[in-house]
């Protein structure tokens, strides 16, 4: 579902390719740590406006401004789950080697390019 394992559900994959060091794992752990509460209230919070969306979209007879003010719900959730994702990022950047770094930059442009091939090129 939406926001689950936080801004960083892809960490623990990602984690082991990087080969991190037992102090590196520690230091993330910690900085995941100090925002479980607040990546607990995005998940939830994104939960919600999803399963609010749905029942606009699924209601009978179609009430299309509920449907839009519900979609502004999800799209301001999603903002803020992108703005702990970019501040995650880099709280966690510091803790890499260069190479790291590197890898990782690699292995996010590669996913980037998957999302890229898998989007539909125009609406049906």
């Amino acid at each position: 579902g939406p926001g689950r394992g936080g801004p960083l559900g892809m960490l623990p994959m990602i984690g082991r390719r990087l080969g991190l060091t037992s102090a590196q794992r520690d230091q993330i752990k910690n900085i995941v740590e100090t925002h479980r509460v607040e990546w607990k209230g995005l998940a939830d919070r994104a939960l919600a406006a999803h399963q609010a969306l749905n029942a606009a979209v699924t209601a009978d007879p179609i009430d299309e401004s509920l449907i839009r003010l519900r979609s502004v719900d999800v799209a301001a959730v999603q903002a803020d789950v992108a703005v702990a994702r970019a501040h995650a990022r880099a709280e966690i950047l510091p803790v890499l080697t260069a190479d790291q770094k590197a890898q990782l930059q690699a292995m996010q442009a590669k996913m980037q390019t998957r999302l890229k091939r898998g989007q539909p090129t125009s609406l049906p």
